[in-house]
Order: C-alpha cells, then sequence, then structure tokens
C-alpha cells in the first residue's frame, strides 16, 4: 500500500504579502547601508586629504619660520633668531636661579681685503669656515650667529665670568690659527673680539653696547 503523503497546505495571501515586504525591506536596508558606506569612505578621504595638506602647510611654515631666523650663508642664527634664543635663554636663567653669561662679538679682520685680493667667493669661504669652527668650539647650550657682513656674536650661557673669559681666549686663539685654501694659496685669519657680562635679567641692547666698545677697542690696538 503506498504512503499517503498528504498536501502541503498553501501559503495564505498574507503570508505572501509578508515576505514580499519583507525582500522589499532587506534591499532597502542594504542599500541604505552602501551608501551610508561609500559616504564615510568619501569622507575619510576628504579627511586624509586635509590633514594631508595641513601638514605640508605646517611643514611649509616651519621652514619659513627657519629661513626667517637662520643666515643663508653661513647656516648660524641671524640677528633675529639670535635674539630669540638670547631672550628665551636669560627667562630660562633667571627662572632655574643661573649665573649670567659672556656676550662676545667677533670680526673678521681685513675681510674686505680677502674679497677684493682673492674673489668675493673665498670671501664667503672665509665666514663659512670660521661659522663651521665656532659650531664645534661651543657647548649644545651656548648660541652663536652671524649679524652680517664678517661680524659674529656668542653667548656662552650659565656661565662664570672667569670661565667664559676663559673660553673667549681659546676661541680666538683657535680662529686666528686657521688658514684659508684658496687657488693654492694659504690666506691666514685673523679676527678682533670684545666681551661684556650680564647677569640674568640684563637686556640685549645693554650687554652689546659694551661689547661692541670693547670690540672697537680691540680693532684699534696699534
Amino acid at each position: 500500500m503506498e504512503d499517503i503523503v498528504p498536501p502541503r497546505p498553501a501559503a495564505s495571501p498574507a503570508a505572501s504579502v509578508n515576505d514580499r515586504s519583507s525582500g522589499k525591506i532587506s534591499e532597502t536596508w542594504w542599500r541604505t547601508q552602501s551608501a551610508t558606506m561609500a559616504l564615510l569612505k568619501h569622507a575619510y578621504r576628504k579627511i586624509g586629504d586635509a590633514e594631508a595638506e595641513l601638514a605640508r602647510r605646517e611643514a611649509r611654515i616651519r621652514t619659513l619660520e627657519k629661513l626667517a631666523l637662520t643666515d643663508e650663508l653661513t647656516g648660524l642664527y641671524n640677528r633675529r633668531g639670535f635674539l630669540a634664543e638670547f631672550r628665551r635663554d636669560m627667562k630660562r636663567m633667571q627662572r632655574l636661579g643661573e649665573v649670567g653669561g659672556l656676550l662676545i662679538l667677533l670680526d673678521l679682520n681685513k675681510f674686505k681685503q680677502i674679497n677684493d685680493c682673492h674673489g668675493h667667493l673665498a670671501g664667503d669661504k672665509a665666514l663659512q669656515l670660521i661659522s663651521r669652527t665656532l659650531l664645534k668650539l661651543i657647548r649644545d647650550t651656548d648660541t652663536v650667529a652671524r649679524l652680517g657682513g664678517d661680524e659674529f656674536v656668542l653667548f656662552l650661557s650659565n656661565t662664570a665670568e672667569n670661565d667664559g673669559q676663559e673660553k673667549a681666549m681659546q676661541i680666538r686663539e683657535t680662529l686666528n690659527s686657521l688658514f684659508l685654501k684658496s687657488q693654492g694659496r694659504k690666506i691666514p685669519l685673523e679676527t678682533s673680539m670684545g666681551t661684556a657680562y650680564c647677569k640674568t635679567g640684563t637686556d640685549f641692547e645693554t650687554v652689546y653696547d659694551l661689547a661692541d666698545a670693547a670690540l672697537y677697542a680691540d680693532k684699534n690696538l696699534p
């Protein structure tokens, strides 16, 4: 005798409507999610582009700030950069209760003669040689700059006066032992120096005038 399989109940009209509605809702949901994800991806790309552009602008600003504070020929601070460092150093020494420091002015003697006799390229090389030498002679806490022309300035931070004067003499002796090689010739370099000691809280103009007067006197020694 054959098995009798009961007939499958027919779907009710209400169930068919619910299935179709559920399918439409599911399809709409997925479309909404896809559109949302696309918008998010677009937003993330925009944010990434904006961050990259901001980083480029910040790098450009840092470059311009460095150029504004740096001497192009020697790579040292220029006058503006030195003043900023000097004033920052003064505030730091005051805050920490440190001693003052020694300001040193230097001039390259017969600089015009070097330019006239050996060319401006030789003069530039002489300034660069002095700059490299000064950087080797000072500490990380000290500051050196080219104020313009053949004039340089150093500030020996947190240094007692006697120690500063001793270091200044060492710097001068080293600079005066330098020779510039140009077109097979050795050109001796010689510098004049003026120093002034400043306690914490001293303004730059005051100590600069004192060092400048000492430099003038040294240049005019017989």
